[in-house]
């Protein structure tokens, strides 16, 4: 492929984040926006005013266009599958928000659209991994520098139910359509810990609370979440839509990892630039005289414009070098239904009040 900027369709506007990214493509030469769609005429009309792409309300005619090489989806997680499947059969690679489906079937449906079509890039936006503060801790655990991972913790908490509201994403609000917190923003922290680790979650234990209040809505407020491990570590997950406007920057997000040899603590900076990762390790757990390594690591991220700002260019960054030296993204089709595994299993759980095993099949 040439050097050209790879022609973008963004497809799906009853979502937050085509607002939210489109300061990214600015700061992004290797992509060039060309055409946006939505099924929704009057509200593509208005939302266009930001965007002043060309406007279509029909993905498949999007498809068709020879100036489309990259098509980005924020549609109903139902509709997801269908529309990666008719992407790709058009030879347009695909980046598809997370969780990329409603359901498992989904998921395993663009895994099997992948395998169809192996030239395609198909991709979630997993960015965390691209985050630079990543970088220390990906390389201290390559490093030994925990011993063996025994146990982990994430949060990842937002603001309210009100907010699909406002970003006229009713939808989100839906069970049906994977609007949960586990299933929308947990992901992000099973996919994380599977990178880290790379071991695989074998069973889960679930618990939410909610709804409370309006909007009327069937999903939880808050979902917890237990994992096991193949490696035998632990993770416990705290996921909600359960902060009030007042909480700095809407959000409420740490991780940590503990080993037979050290930690690593990370509340990752949603307001600012400059992040402190706490990374302690020591040369034999526990044993008397043992050297002791403890260091507050500062990371200062780029200001780049935009949603989720560098770790969110650094992925696409590198979803368009993967389309042009036709290699795998760094988050594969396997990844994405790994991550949904998970979620499926969660909600099992939910509804038996049992542990469930995570399917693999």
């Amino acid at each position: 492929m040439s050097d050209k900027p790879l022609g973008l369709a963004m497809i799906g506007l009853h979502h937050q984040h085509p607002r939210w990214y489109w300061p990214l493509w600015a700061q992004l030469p290797q992509f060039r926006p060309v055409v946006v769609c939505d099924a929704d005429e009057p509200f593509l009309k208005q939302q266009n005013e930001l965007f002043k792409l060309d406007a279509c309300t029909d993905p498949r005619k999007v498809f068709e266009r020879d100036d489309v090489d990259v098509v980005i989806l924020w549609c109903q997680h139902t509709q997801m599958p269908q529309l990666v499947a008719e992407a790709a059969a058009a030879g347009k690679h695909v980046i598809v928000e997370k969780p990329c489906a409603a359901d498992l079937a989904g998921a395993k449906k663009i895994a099997q659209v992948a395998q169809q079509y192996p030239g395609i890039k198909i991709s979630a936006p997993y960015c965390w991994r691209t985050h630079p503060g990543s970088v220390h801790v990906k390389q201290a655990l390559t490093e030994g520098k925990l011993g063996q991972v025994q146990a982990m913790e994430a949060r990842l908490n937002a603001a309210g139910a009100w907010r699909y509201v406002r970003d006229n994403a009713l939808w989100m609000l839906q069970a049906k359509e994977g609007g949960g917190p586990m299933w929308n923003l947990g992901v992000h922290w099973i996919d994380y810990f599977r990178w880290l680790t790379g071991s695989e979650v074998v069973s889960v234990f679930g618990v939410v609370s909610g709804p409370a209040g309006e909007p009327q809505r069937d999903i939880e407020d808050n979902a917890q979440a237990v994992l096991r491990f193949a490696n035998g570590a632990i993770a416990m997950l705290d996921i909600s839509y359960g902060l009030t406007d007042s909480h700095p920057g809407k959000r409420d997000i740490y991780v940590a990892l503990r080993g037979t040899h050290g930690t690593i603590q990370w509340a990752p900076a949603w307001e600012c630039l400059t992040d402190e990762i706490l990374i302690v390790s020591t040369d034999q757990p526990h044993g008397p005289g043992s050297a002791e390594d403890c260091r507050r690591v500062k990371v200062t991220s780029r200001d780049i414009p935009g949603y989720c700002g560098e770790m969110a260019w650094n992925w696409l960054a590198d979803f368009a070098k993967a389309v042009r030296e036709d290699r795998p993204p760094i988050v594969q089709p396997a990844d994405m239904l790994a991550a949904v595994r998970v979620v499926d299993a969660f909600a099992r759980s939910v509804q038996s009040g049992r542990r469930e095993t995570v399917a693999r099949s």
